[in-house]
């Protein structure tokens, strides 16, 4: 039976530059009952029968995107408003929303980003959500913020974070979350690069623990996804500790992570390409000790960082000899289709997504019929497929497995 977490959210209305008459908090904070067996696409694939509430929540659940809003309450003895829920281990991302307004669900393509879960289970729409994008995008000041004692620790002008990040529980429950042994982590840094525009653009890099310039290390390089950035991985998804996890489990060989930015490019994928194979694989094959072979190589991503791999896969073979790609396809009807590049036959790829994925469907963006290209052109592929939606709880399960399983074996 899963152990449940004590976790307790404050917010001191002396940290906010406004007036403060209440405060929700809002956060991933949701979970399903999975129908997923074996890790393949057979069964249960958008078919979740309701999402629950923490409140609501039984051994076997699994976490799945979303978000829930639950008002605080006001502590006269600390000058604070409090809430305490009961969480299992995991990564959440948060927000607290002050001076919170409901109203009737949102329709359409608003109803997935303004739409919350209420502790009664109810879905309902929040107004703040929606004026806050409008407000941030006329550079205003939004009602929705991040816990001003959990600030996102991201020093890039691009990698902007729209929430906190909550940690749950530690390794022995996930490998995305940080490793007991401290002095087993490695280090995340940002560095600046010139890209294929003449512009100077922003890299995430992970070194893992005692890293040494006498080593020669394997190189991933890793994509986020639509309206994303170089730090979503490293603060969103974990990767670091999944990396620290695996290596020192000796799951995985030692290895050099390199995020970037490529919403820059407005998924221009042929563009994309050309900046990471004429301006990313060389900076950081002169900047470090790696490998400049492309048999310890590898790319994957996720969502539109997806179809980045896939293109890249699908064009540029021979640049990396490991792809995985994470909730997103390139099928026929697509623009940058093609599977005539005899090297495919000499690469490993793994494709999936979750089991509740949008990604899962049957356009030419669609992962499976993705999947049946490649079977019916005799490409060699894997598949893995997660618990949970297009979100932050399925990709770094995706990753742990291409991490684990795939690369280098």
């Amino acid at each position: 039976m899963k152990e449940l977490f004590d976790v307790k959210f404050a917010f001191d209305p002396n940290d906010y530059d406004g007036e403060v008459k209440s405060v929700a908090v809002r956060g991933e904070f949701l979970f399903y009952k999975s129908n997923l067996t074996g890790h393949t696409d057979e069964t249960g694939m958008v078919d979740c029968d309701r999402k629950y509430t923490c409140y609501e929540y039984e051994d076997g659940m699994d976490n799945i995107g979303g978000v829930y809003v639950e008002e605080m309450t006001w502590n006269e003895d600390t000058k604070r408003y409090e809430l305490t829920l009961k969480l299992p281990a995991g990564l959440y991302p948060y927000s607290f929303v002050i001076d919170p307004e409901y109203c009737e669900k949102y329709e359409g393509h608003e109803s997935i980003y303004c739409n919350v879960y209420t502790k009664d289970g109810e879905v309902k729409g929040l107004r703040n959500i929606k004026e806050h994008f409008a407000k941030i995008g006329a550079g205003q000041k939004g009602s929705i913020i991040h816990d001003p004692k959990n600030l996102p620790n991201i020093p890039t002008i691009t990698g902007t974070q729209h929430n906190s990040q909550l940690i749950v529980g530690d390794s022995t429950d996930h490998l995305w979350l940080p490793i007991k042994d401290q002095q087993k982590a490695g280090t995340v840094s940002y560095i600046s690069y010139k890209d294929i525009n003449g512009d100077t653009r922003s890299l995430g890099v992970y070194l893992p623990a005692n890293y040494s310039r006498d080593k020669i290390y394997r190189t991933i390089y890793v994509s986020h996804g639509g309206g994303g950035n170089e730090a979503d991985w490293f603060h969103q998804g974990g990767i670091a500790n999944i990396m620290d996890n695996l290596i020192a489990e000796d799951k995985m060989e030692d290895a050099i992570l390199v995020t970037m930015n490529n919403s820059v490019y407005k998924w221009d994928f042929e563009m994309i390409s050309q900046n990471i194979i004429q301006c990313v694989v060389p900076f950081i094959e002169k900047l470090f000790p790696v490998y400049t072979i492309p048999d310890k190589r590898a790319f994957c991503g996720l969502s539109m960082g997806s179809m980045t791999t896939l293109f890249i896969y699908m064009h540029h073979a021979s640049v990396f000899d490991y792809y995985g790609a994470f909730s997103g396809g390139m099928a026929p009807g697509h623009a940058g289709y093609t599977l005539d590049d005899p090297h495919l036959k000499n690469v490993k790829l793994l494709i999936g997504c979750g089991e509740e994925d949008m990604a899962y469907n049957e356009r030419e963006i669609g992962v499976p019929p993705t999947i049946r290209a490649l079977k019916e052109n005799n490409i060699p592929f894997q598949t893995y497929f997660s618990t949970a939606s297009h979100d932050w709880f399925c990709w770094p399960q995706m990753f742990e497995y291409f991490a684990a399983e795939v690369l280098w074996k």
